[in-house]
């Protein structure tokens, strides 16, 4: 798997075009371990699993949405939470193939044109999840890769 092509974020998805290389993530042990890396703060092992899997989500991804900034979103904000919720998946057992798919899929739902404006309509002052949201959390996934 290739790395970032860009190490910051300027408006551009080039880095999302070389995410898109399909290739795939590993043994479920290396990423289980992997994992409890991650759940201990550790950024290498974080960076390791977005380059293990990045392509793969990034190629299902791209098969069920066609925005540019909704993909970006979802694919960004899929990585974000892999990070914040790995301390909730270190059992031995955990499929994390399976784990990262069912969060690919809940945000996929969660960012329908019909669930965004559900979720405008709730709460007025959250303004628009169109391209400045994908921007933040792209923003946010960007610091986490940092590169050396």
């Amino acid at each position: 798997m290739s790395t970032l092509v860009q190490r910051d974020i300027s408006g551009s998805h080039e880095w999302l075009r070389d995410a898109a290389q399909h290739s795939p993530c590993g043994s479920p042990s290396r990423l289980r371990r992997l994992i409890r890396h991650i759940a201990d703060d550790d950024r290498d092992a974080f960076r390791e699993l977005f380059d293990r899997c990045s392509g793969r989500v990034a190629a299902g991804l791209r098969r069920q949405v066609s925005d540019q900034h909704r993909f970006a979103g979802v694919f960004a904000g899929t990585f974000v939470e892999v990070w914040w919720l790995a301390g909730c998946h270190v059992d031995p057992d955990v499929d994390v193939v399976a784990w990262i798919d069912e969060i690919v899929q809940r945000r996929v739902t969660d960012s329908r044109p019909a669930a965004l404006s559900a979720a405008i309509s709730a709460s007025p002052d959250a303004g628009s999840l169109g391209p400045m949201w994908a921007q933040g959390v792209e923003a946010e996934l960007a610091g986490l890769l940092r590169r050396r």
